[in-house]
């Protein structure tokens, strides 16, 4: 059985909907589940839900506090409810819960449970109630039938540690007592207590002698002295505090001959030495699966992992997410939270989830209008640089490196730094945005609730004295557009005016500082600069090409370096951004004038106003 399906109603960042419908409904994939977005989106907040209703492993009490009710428009809500919904039933596990379960008779892996969580705010204290059934009455859930459903949970920044060290509450103890092979048998002694028998007799024989018996396989000399000595002085001691008739005597042993005492002194180690954070880390984490692939246990076997990436470090992170990915053990289900680019490239889309706070969204093929080809493609293509993508509330897409540099340094220009509207800039590397821009197009022909602005070149082809050399540039402009724009706006294209962004740029009103920028990335680009001097130089010449009037054929001669790859476009930009921000009071002025006239960086400005307003 694995979990299907979750709906909450008024927990946290989730309220409900009209009719009393569900704040939010997320349907689970029986093997992987990994839940990403930004802070805030509520990640925390559904792993929480599930194991208040579920229960944990650990036996974790639940404490809601008024904090996990709803707060909606200054006002606290007084109810809140979280449903699980559970299929894919053998016919051990339906039976388990036939008081509750809906079985399907022609199917039984179609059968449901559904188990339920209601909390209520009354007099000043929090009542809870956990019901179970296939009518919405319902009946309680308790013993062992509730024990079958606890799931694994690996709490955030977990202190691996403290769990794998010996001690009363050692979490490695309650791992190895689930194991068929140390449960204790009421006929016989298990063998690990009869190795401490051993060493017990063993450690009362060093008490009792005063000389040891030479034993050199374990490096005991004919010299050596016992500890019959020390023992007694204890014997001496003790006497006096005893009744005159008592005849017990004091003795030293390692620890008491039972089982789970044995189990709670054991540690569990990789090396002599002590371990870092993200070596601990990984032995926990592999501890905890080895308990959840238990042989013979028939409950629920759901393991909730939040931020995988706790203290490991890129490599350590994909080994431990490729060994989840390649597990093909039956009936084992994950649900993951995590904040890395790392493990947000190197899955699989069918796995994601993507987090907000109006929803949760599946990136499987059932939901997005993402093909099998871009699914191929994205896993090849789609690195850590580019899942920042999932992290962002709104995203802009560009074709190369130029655009790459400009567009924040512009977004800092006019006030509107993206870092502050939580906007990232995604470099595709080239034209194809259309296997990007479908992660966001869902198939009921929604969108995602992100705002995204694709940044493209027109590429009308120009003549020497600038001027285009096609027909239909309005035509090819709406065809662009066509085939990206979203109905409901969220997705919209801005192509440059005519060509590309440094040919358009040295259109409009910041040509001096393009041509500046193309010239010196030209003498770069041969080795000819070698100190500030020569900067100097190019930047306080005043060329023939500024003296034209034709705007036209002065942005063609700008822009004739770049077209004959005399110069980098990656170290123009470098060069362009850096001017415009040295110069950034007149640069404003000059921005303001290209909107007003409609040309040269218009579009950008469009662009990066279409994601943070």
């Amino acid at each position: 059985m694995y979990l299907k399906k979750v709906k909450i109603w008024n927990f946290r960042c989730f309220g409900s909907k009209n009719n009393n419908e569900p704040g939010i409904e997320i349907d689970f994939d029986p093997k992987l589940n990994l839940l990403i977005g930004p802070n805030d989106s509520g990640k925390t907040a559904i792993i929480d839900a599930i194991r208040y209703v579920l229960g944990t492993q650990t036996f974790d009490p639940v404490r809601l506090e008024d904090e996990d009710f709803h707060e909606e428009n200054g006002q606290r809500v007084n109810d809140l409810k979280i449903e699980c919904i559970f299929s894919g039933f053998n016919e051990t596990e339906a039976g388990q819960f036939l008081e509750w379960i809906n079985i399907d008779k022609e199917d039984i892996k179609k059968s449901e449970l559904k188990v339920w969580f209601e909390a209520q705010r009354k007099n000043n204290r929090i009542i809870t109630n956990l019901r179970a059934g296939f009518d919405d009455e319902g009946q309680y859930i308790d013993g062992e039938a509730r024990d079958l459903l606890r799931v694994t949970y690996l709490k955030p920044l977990r202190d691996a540690e403290t769990e794998l060290t010996p001690g009363y509450r050692s979490r490695l103890a309650q791992i190895l007592k689930s194991h068929p092979l140390l449960i204790e048998k009421l006929s016989e002694k298990h063998t690990l207590v009869k190795y401490f028998d051993y060493s017990n007799r063993r450690v009362k024989e060093y008490f009792d002698t005063d000389k040891l018996s030479e034993n050199l396989e374990i490096g005991i000399t004919a010299d050596e002295k016992g500890g019959k000595e020390i023992k007694d002085k204890f014997k001496e001691q003790t006497k006096t505090f005893l009744e005159l008739n008592d005849s017990r005597e004091p003795f030293f042993e390692i620890t008491s001959a039972e089982l789970s005492a044995i189990l709670r002194k054991l540690e569990l180690s990789l090396e002599k030495n002590k371990s870092g954070l993200g070596t601990l880390n990984q032995l926990f984490v592999a501890a905890e699966m080895i308990h959840l692939k238990r042989e013979n246990y028939t409950g629920l076997k759901l393991g909730l992992i939040e931020e995988l990436e706790a203290h490991l470090h890129p490599q350590a992170q994909l080994r431990v997410l490729k060994s989840l990915v390649n597990d093909n053990t039956n009936n084992i289900q994950y649900i993951l939270t995590t904040h890395s680019t790392i493990l947000g490239s190197s899955i699989p889309l069918k796995y994601l989830k993507l987090c907000s706070k109006d929803g949760v969204y599946s990136l499987d093929k059932d939901n997005t209008q993402l093909s099998e080809s871009d699914y191929q493609f994205l896993e090849r293509f789609l690195d850590a640089t580019k899942a920042n993508l999932f992290f962002a509330k709104g995203v802009i897409f560009v074709e190369g490196d130029a655009e790459n540099i400009l567009v924040p340094a512009i977004a800092e220009i006019i006030g509107k730094p993206l870092y502050k509207y939580g906007v990232s800039v995604v470099n595709v590397g080239h034209k194809g945005f259309f296997r990007y821009v479908n992660i966001f197009k869902r198939k009921d022909g929604k969108t995602l609730p992100i705002k995204v602005s694709i940044i493209a070149d027109l590429d009308i082809n120009v003549d020497e004295n600038g001027k285009p050399t096609e027909n239909n540039i309005d035509k090819k402009r709406q065809g662009i557009e066509g085939k990206y724009n979203s109905t409901d706006g969220n997705i919209k294209v801005f192509t440059s005016p005519l060509k590309t962004l440094e040919f358009d740029i040295s259109c409009g009103n910041l040509y001096l500082y393009m041509h500046k920028a193309i010239q010196i990335a030209n003498k770069c680009q041969s080795n000819w600069i070698s100190d500030d001097d020569d900067v100097k130089k190019i930047l306080s010449a005043n060329d023939e090409i500024l003296q034209l009037d034709d705007i036209d054929k002065r942005a063609y001669k700008i822009f004739e370096p770049l077209s004959k790859h005399l110069a980098s476009k990656a170290i123009t930009e470098q060069w362009f951004t850096k001017l415009l921000l040295e110069n950034i009071d007149h640069v404003r002025t000059l921005i303001n004038n290209d909107i007003n006239d409609n040309k040269g960086i218009k579009y950008i400005i469009d662009a990066i106003n279409h994601v943070t307003g």
